[in-house]
C-alpha cells in the first residue's frame, strides 16, 4: 500500500468529525476516492480506531468515510470468490433481514400516511420478532469468524467496531419490542427508533459484503474458511498430550492448557465439584478456597455410596441406578446449610454413544440468587 496515499487518506478521515473545515483534504484525497478497495477501507478503520479511543466518534468518523467510499465499495456487488459456506450463510441470512426490512418498510410508509392501526402494531410486533430470531449470523461472526480473522490480519480493530454496531442493533429491537407491546407508544416514537435500526442492519450488510468478505479472502487460507463450521463447538474431546516449555498439556478440542492452568480453573469455579467414575467409586474433587462439603484425600477410591451417611443410602442408589439405566440424566436438591441456601447437581455423564460413563457433582451456592435485582453490565469497584 503506497505510504503517502494512506497517510492523505487517513488525515481526511481522521478530520470527518468535522467535514464544515476538511474541504481542502477531501480534494486532496478525490484521485484516490474512485478506486478504493475493501482491504484498503479495512485498514484505515483500523487505523482510525487505533488513534480515536472514542467508539461514539469513531462510529461517526467511519460512517461518513464509508458514505465518501461508497460509489467505489459498491461498484460490483459481492465481488468475490463464492462457495464458501459460511460466507453463503452469512449473505443469505442478509436476503432475510433486507425482506423483513422491506415489508416494515412497507408497514411504516402506510401507518405514516394515515394512522398507526392496532393491526399494524401487531405486524410490527411479529417483525421485530422475525428481525431478532434472524441475528444469528452476528452471533456467527462474532464466535466464528471473527476469532479466525484475528489469527491471520493484524488490522482487525474494525471488528470491535462491527461488535458494537451488532450490540446497537440488538438494543433498538429490543426498545422497539417494548414500545409496541405498548399500546400508548406513539408512531413517531417507534419511527425514532426504526430509522437507526434500519440504518445499522443496512449498513452491517454493506461493511460485511463490500469490506470485510472480500478483504478476508486475501488473508484467510481457503482451506480454514472451507473448515470452519459448527463442529468446532460440539462438546470438547481430549488428544495425545504433550510437553512444552517443560509443561504437559492437555490437547482439549477448545484448547490446549497446561496441567496446571487446569487446576487453576478447576479450583476457582465457584462451585464444587466431585466426579464419580462408572464403577461408582469416586475419581477427583476440586477444592476450591472455601468449599461447602469438606473432602479428603481419603474418598479418592473410595465408593460413593461409603461417603454418604446410612439414612441418605438409598437416594445415592436410587439416583446412579436411574443414570445407569438411562431414565434420568440429572437429579437436583436444595439444602441449607450454615446459612447458606445450597443447590446439589448430580449429573450423569455420557460417551458419545450415550453410554454412561460417571456422575458429576456439582455444589452451588445460591442463597443471593433471588436478590440479585437487574443486570449489571458495567464494573462496580466502590
Amino acid at each position: 500500500m503506497d505510504d503517502s496515499r494512506h497517510s492523505l487518506l487517513l488525515d481526511f478521515a481522521l478530520h470527518l468529525d468535522n467535514p464544515a473545515e476538511n474541504s481542502h483534504r477531501l480534494e486532496a484525497v478525490k484521485p484516490y476516492i474512485g478506486d478504493i478497495s475493501a482491504k484498503e477501507t479495512m485498514f484505515l478503520v483500523d487505523d482510525i480506531m487505533k488513534q480515536i479511543d472514542d467508539i461514539g466518534k469513531v462510529k461517526i468518523i467511519v460512517t461518513r468515510m464509508l458514505h465518501t467510499f461508497s460509489a467505489a465499495l459498491n461498484k460490483n456487488e459481492r465481488d468475490f470468490e463464492r462457495g464458501i459456506p459460511i460466507l453463503e450463510d452469512l449473505m443469505e441470512s442478509n436476503n432475510i433481514l433486507n425482506g423483513i426490512l422491506f415489508d416494515i418498510s412497507k408497514i411504516l410508509k402506510e401507518a405514516n400516511k394515515d394512522t398507526l392501526t392496532e393491526k399494524m402494531r401487531g405486524q410490527l410486533h411479529d417483525h421485530v420478532n422475525m428481525l431478532s430470531n434472524s441475528l444469528e449470523n452476528y452471533k456467527i461472526k462474532e464466535y466464528r469468524l471473527f476469532p479466525l480473522i484475528e489469527r491471520y490480519i493484524k488490522e482487525y480493530r474494525c471488528l470491535s467496531l462491527m461488535w458494537a454496531i451488532h450490540d446497537d442493533v440488538r438494543d433498538h429491537l429490543k426498545v422497539l419490542s417494548s414500545l409496541l407491546v405498548n399500546n400508548e407508544s406513539s408512531l413517531s416514537e417507534l419511527n425514532r427508533v426504526f430509522g437507526p435500526l434500519f440504518f445499522d442492519v443496512k449498513s452491517m450488510i454493506m461493511r460485511e459484503e463490500q469490506i470485510l468478505f472480500p478483504t478476508i479472502l486475501l488473508f484467510i487460507p481457503k482451506n480454514e474458511l472451507l473448515t470452519l463450521d459448527e463442529n468446532q463447538y460440539e462438546k470438547s474431546s481430549a488428544g495425545v498430550s504433550q510437553v512444552k516449555d517443560g509443561e504437559r498439556q492437555v490437547d482439549l478440542l477448545t484448547g490446549n492448557p497446561t496441567v496446571r492452568q487446569l487446576i487453576h480453573i478447576f479450583n476457582n469455579l465457584p462451585v464444587d465439584i466431585t466426579y464419580i467414575g462408572k464403577d461408582d467409586k469416586v475419581v477427583y474433587f476440586n477444592t476450591p478456597e472455601h468449599r461447602f462439603f469438606t473432602r479428603s484425600k481419603g474418598v479418592i477410591g473410595r465408593t460413593v455410596q461409603n461417603c454418604h451417611p446410612p439414612k441418605s443410602m438409598y437416594m445415592v442408589e436410587k439416583i446412579l441406578k436411574a443414570f445407569k439405566d438411562g431414565s434420568r440424566d440429572e437429579a437436583d436438591f436444595l439444602l441449607t446449610l450454615n446459612a447458606k441456601r445450597l443447590k446439589i447437581l448430580y449429573k450423569a455423564i455420557r460417551d458419545e454413544n450415550g453410554l454412561y460413563e460417571g456422575t458429576l457433582e456439582i455444589t452451588q451456592d445460591v442463597t443471593m440468587m433471588e436478590h440479585l435485582g437487574e443486570d449489571r453490565r458495567l464494573l462496580d469497584w466502590s
